[in-house]
């Protein structure tokens, strides 16, 4: 198993332990042989904290079967250590199962930064997506839409099909409609009232999944979706970020046995008391602001927050910021050092830091023949010969090539939303970051895909 898969195995096992808010001595004795059957030593525990959930699951899914199967057996040891499983906890390990154990079912993992504008995103909704109108499952939903949305309600969840929310809304009287929204959000004049009105009344699935899902909380993937439920199954909080981790489990054959299966895996882990999600009760004189309806109502009432994707494109030996059509323009050794740095930001940071004893010296110096021979792969990818590769230890090679990245990208603070979080600094620890979330890094591997499905990406970057 590689630094990766251990830091990965470390985060799933820790969310699993704290995920029901009770620690008890067998969760513990179950850690410790974790930490001894897998080698995960202080620095795995601490690279731990910076990945998400939703990143480590999509990491140990590569694994062989085998490894696969001897973790999920862990998972669920530790999982029911003390004899009982809530929600949280299988909400979890449905996203283990799919992910991990199902090889039926096309299922990932996908992150997003919870946005800081007061949206609150519930572990309850199950929301089905796609980018291209499906006539046949779409027939289906409608057909049996309060079926799905009673099965799913005594599981515990509710149902979002935008169709039928949007029909809701549109057969609000439009006086009670402006008038509930006035009162939401006083500060919008008439015509942004009427403009919101129109567009929550009338919209699709695939408008929602480009405008909101995508367009305003950056959720990868969702302009280019197969149909899908798409399920939130908790939160990672990194530093000073929370990131919300998603389940999405690709439709393929039949809808209905899809959401039946679904509905059998998470209630097959649970055997804790769960709460059954109450049915709205609708009329012409209500408007519906609770579950699911109120989420979808705050997120079309969220202000666009457009940030670009980072595309890393070896065979064109460029990175570019798509959304804005603009592109990285330094040398081959910066690039190279701003997708090492980019590379490291996952677990933590660039640690350069010299040590004060002459054995911190030694361990300083093996890390530092590492980060070499990352950095100098990183330079390959981008054209360049790994033997000439700059000493970018040497902060006399390193700082002018980091000005001038953070000097290139201040230029397109006009473009770039948030241009800090795009740049290289330095945190109260002295690592090199950038704060740039993941899930917003692309790479061009034959096609576009976040560069941690990229095999040649994952190599480079567990060295």
């Amino acid at each position: 198993m590689n630094r990766i898969e251990k830091i990965s195995v470390a985060r799933v096992v820790s969310d699993l332990i704290k995920a029901d808010s009770v620690i008890d001595s067998r969760e513990m004795q179950l850690f410790r042989i974790v930490k001894s059957s897998f080698g995960l030593n202080k620095d795995c525990m601490c690279d731990a904290r910076f990945i998400t959930f939703a990143d480590a699951v999509n990491n140990l899914s590569c694994l062989e079967k085998n490894e696969r199967e001897n973790l999920m057996a862990l998972f669920r040891d530790i999982t029911l250590a003390d004899g009982m499983c809530n929600k949280d906890e299988a909400l979890l390990m449905i996203a283990l199962m799919y992910c991990l154990e199902d090889d039926e079912t096309d299922a990932s993992m996908l992150h997003v930064q919870v946005p800081q504008q007061g949206l609150q995103l519930k572990n309850s909704q199950v929301i089905y997506v796609e980018s291209q109108f499906d006539e046949d499952i779409n027939e289906v939903i409608t057909t049996n839409h309060h079926q799905i949305e009673n099965a799913m309600r005594l599981a515990g969840f509710d149902f979002a099909y935008i169709p039928q929310i949007s029909k809701t809304y549109k057969e609000t009287p439009s006086k009670l409609f402006h008038e509930v929204l006035t009162f939401l959000t006083p500060n919008l004049n008439p015509g942004e009232l009427e403009q919101i009105h129109n567009q929550i009344s009338s919209m699709t699935t695939i408008q929602f999944c480009k405008e909101q899902l995508n367009g305003k909380l950056h959720l990868p993937g969702m302009t280019d979706t197969y149909p899908a439920l798409l399920v939130k199954v908790g939160e990672t909080v990194s530093e000073n970020s929370i990131f919300a981790n998603f389940l999405k489990v690709d439709i393929e054959g039949d809808v209905l046995e899809e959401i039946k299966h679904f509905i059998y895996k998470f209630t097959s882990m649970m055997n804790a008391e769960y709460s059954i999600i109450k049915n709205v009760y609708n009329d012409s004189e209500r408007f519906i602001y609770s579950g699911v309806y109120k989420q979808i109502m705050d997120l079309c009432l969220m202000k666009e927050n457009t940030k670009s994707t980072i595309l890393i494109d070896p065979m064109k030996l460029i990175i570019r910021f798509p959304e804005i059509n603009e592109e990285l323009k330094v040398g081959r050794s910066e690039k190279a050092l701003y997708v090492l740095i980019l590379a490291e930001s996952m677990t933590g940071g660039l640690n350069l830091n010299q040590p004060t004893t002459a054995l911190q010296m030694e361990i300083h110096n093996a890390r530092m023949e590492r980060l070499m021979n990352k950095y100098s792969e990183i330079y390959k990818c981008f054209g360049g010969n790994p033997n000439n590769a700059p000493n970018i230890t040497d902060y006399t090679i390193r700082n002018p090539k980091i000005s001038k990245i953070n000097s290139c990208i201040t230029k397109l603070e006009k473009k770039l939303t948030f241009p800090e979080e795009y740049k290289i600094q330095r945190d109260c620890n002295g690592f090199y970051k950038i704060a740039v979330d993941n899930s917003l890094v692309y790479c061009i591997d034959r096609d576009m895909k976040p560069w941690m499905q990229s095999e040649d990406w994952r190599r480079i970057v567990s060295m």
